[in-house]
């Protein structure tokens, strides 16, 4: 009965976390139309300043989407920790530690942009400096944002590719899927660490190098929600378990 009882609480893990992940990549998508290219133009106060007051509705719709995205995160972290418990307890837990990590990092970033936002156009912040003084240290709260985005990523390669890894193992999902989520993992980790070192790569390869990874998480999003996984109860023989 217990045994019967985790395949069940397992079950509906993996519906939540496909869905849930589904939820994510639509508002991050949204978040990225809602803008379309970045709003900062390097070493550029003044231009970054124009692009954000001439399009700055649009700009908090996509702060929105991600705070949605990283709301996600944190739900997936505990549906993904539910599902993988029973293969590897210690394992599902780190990686769900490191996926509310990269939530955590996302919404320092995010505020750190609200904070920008309104030095460009807020009385209580304008009427303290002039306006090339407000408009850098916004440029620097901007850049804090993409710097907390880069930690959270790589937070969140760990995280995903420690879940892959057990989703390969485990053999819930099709191992083509698990196996392309987690090489996407190691790719874009890989890609964190060149852009830390060499800097400048990051404007030849973003975002190219997550189309591994939205290939992936699609893949593994819509069979966890509409196949589910594949459980296996030991009875003498093996039986599946519907998902």
């Amino acid at each position: 009965m217990a045994e019967h009882s985790t395949l069940a609480t397992q079950s509906a893990a993996a519906r939540i976390a496909g869905w849930t992940l589904l939820l994510l990549m639509v508002s991050g998508f949204t978040g990225m139309l809602a803008f379309g290219t970045s709003p900062i133009v390097a070493g550029d106060a003044a231009a970054t300043a124009q692009n954000m007051l001439t399009h700055e509705r649009a700009y908090r719709g996509s702060l929105a989407c991600g705070i949605v995205m990283l709301n996600c995160d944190v739900v997936l972290a505990l549906a993904l920790y539910a599902l993988l418990k029973p293969v590897n307890s210690t394992l599902a837990l780190l990686g769900s530690f490191w996926r509310i990590a990269n939530a955590g990092a996302l919404g320092v970033g995010i505020a750190a942009s609200l904070v920008a936002l309104d030095l460009f156009s807020n009385p209580k912040y304008t009427s303290l400096m002039n306006g090339g003084q407000s408009h850098a240290l916004a440029l620097i709260f901007f850049d804090l944002n993409n710097r907390l985005s880069l930690m959270g990523l790589m937070f969140f390669c760990f995280g995903a590719g420690i879940h892959s890894w057990l989703l390969y193992k485990s053999r819930y999902i099709p191992r083509i899927i698990s196996g392309l989520y987690l090489f996407s993992c190691i790719e874009m980790l890989v890609c964190c660490f060149v852009f830390i070192i060499f800097p400048s790569t990051r404007r030849a390869l973003d975002p190219a190098f997550i189309v591994p990874d939205a290939l992936a998480e699609l893949s593994a999003a819509l069979w966890l929600a509409l196949k589910g996984v594949d459980l296996r109860i030991e009875s003498g023989d093996q039986r599946a378990f519907p998902g």
